[in-house]
C-alpha cells in the first residue's frame, strides 16, 4: 500500500507566494486609508496597543512582540503615553525599570479598533459558510505559526511573538 504524497508542488507554492505578496500589499494600502478612531494614533501603532491588551511589558519586550526595533517602538510608546492611551509604571519585578500598560482610554480605543476590525472581517467573509471561515482561520493560524517558527529559527531573528 502506498502513502499519499504530502509534499507541496511548486505551482501551489508559487500561487501561495504570489497571493500572499498581493495580500500584504493590499493590507498596507487599506491600513493607510483606514479611518482613524483616534486622530493622533497612526494605524502603525495598533500592534503596540494589541500587544498590551492583556499584559504590561517593558518597551524592549514590546518591540520583540511587534517585530520592530526598540527605537521605533519607544517613539510609538512615547506618543501613545502623550495622548493618554498608555501609562508607564514601575516594573513590579524590578523597581528600577518601567513597564508600559494600556490606560483606561487605551482600553476603550482598543475595544473600538477591535469592533471596527471584526465588522470589516465579517463583511469580507460574507458569503462564506461558517465551516469555510473556520477552516480558513485554522489554516491561517497554522501558516502564521509556521512562519513565526521559521522567523524565530532564523539566525538574524530576535523576536518572539506575533503581531496583531
Amino acid at each position: 500500500m502506498t502513502t499519499p504524497d504530502h509534499r507541496l508542488d511548486r505551482a501551489t507554492a508559487q500561487r501561495v507566494s504570489l497571493d500572499l505578496v498581493r495580500l500584504v500589499k493590499l493590507l498596507k494600502a487599506v491600513r493607510q486609508h483606514a479611518p482613524r478612531l483616534h486622530p493622533a494614533v497612526d494605524t502603525m501603532a495598533y500592534p503596540v496597543l494589541f500587544n498590551l491588551a492583556h499584559e504590561e511589558r517593558r518597551v524592549s519586550a514590546l518591540a520583540e512582540c511587534v517585530h520592530s526595533d526598540i527605537s521605533t517602538t519607544s517613539r510609538q510608546v512615547s506618543s501613545l503615553v502623550g495622548h493618554g492611551l498608555l501609562e508607564k509604571v514601575s516594573d513590579p519585578e524590578d523597581g528600577r525599570a518601567q513597564v508600559v500598560r494600556l490606560s483606561p482610554a487605551g482600553h476603550d480605543l482598543l475595544a473600538r479598533i477591535q469592533e471596527q476590525r471584526n465588522a470589516w472581517f465579517e463583511q469580507l467573509l460574507e458569503g462564506w459558510t461558517a465551516q469555510e471561515a473556520s477552516d480558513f482561520a485554522d489554516h491561517l493560524e497554522r501558516f502564521t505559526a509556521a512562519l513565526e517558527r521559521s522567523h524565530l529559527s532564523s539566525p538574524t531573528s530576535t523576536t518572539s511573538t506575533t503581531e496583531h
